[in-house]
């Protein structure tokens, strides 16, 4: 199957980069404190966040609504980013294309979707929310010097 032609990272990192304009688009929430993730332990949390965006976005059904969309994927470039350091092609290349390609086994929808919601609680309890900042332009300029930073390497 064949969800999307544009790399999942550098969509992502676009949507970082745009315009405050853009951001009107975009909805965001505080983020966990994912600081205690390290190694192995943040590679894999990572996995499960990036498939649980991926699936909650491709397996039918409503999706993932904008605030979980945030929470999850913004958590998730947190850990790829800032916990391991990872370049845009790694992170496309060692955990976007193979949630991708999880998508054409039969079983991954039925088997990740239902699990989404307690992944979600769990970023809940490290301190994450689906409530969207008060100030989505401050949030904004916060996430992207977040962004440029990571890309300063």
């Amino acid at each position: 199957m064949r969800f999307l032609n544009w790399s999942a990272p550098a969509l992502v990192l676009a949507l970082g980069f745009a315009t405050p304009a853009f951001a009107d688009g975009r909805i965001f929430v505080p983020l966990p404190d994912l600081s205690s993730y390290q190694g192995e332990d943040a590679a894999k949390l990572l996995d499960q966040l990036v498939i649980a965006v991926v699936a909650g976005m491709n397996c039918g059904g409503d999706g993932l609504a904008e605030t979980e969309w945030s929470l999850l994927n913004d958590s998730a470039d947190l850990l790829a980013y800032g916990q391991l350091g990872m370049s845009v092609g790694e992170y496309d290349d060692e955990v976007f294309k193979p949630a991708f390609d999880m998508l054409d086994q039969a079983d991954t929808c039925e088997t990740v979707v239902p699990k989404i919601d307690l992944l979600i609680e769990r970023l809940i309890g490290l301190g994450g929310s689906l409530e969207p900042f008060a100030d989505q332009e401050a949030a904004f300029i916060e996430w992207s010097a977040r962004q440029d930073a990571w890309t300063q390497f």
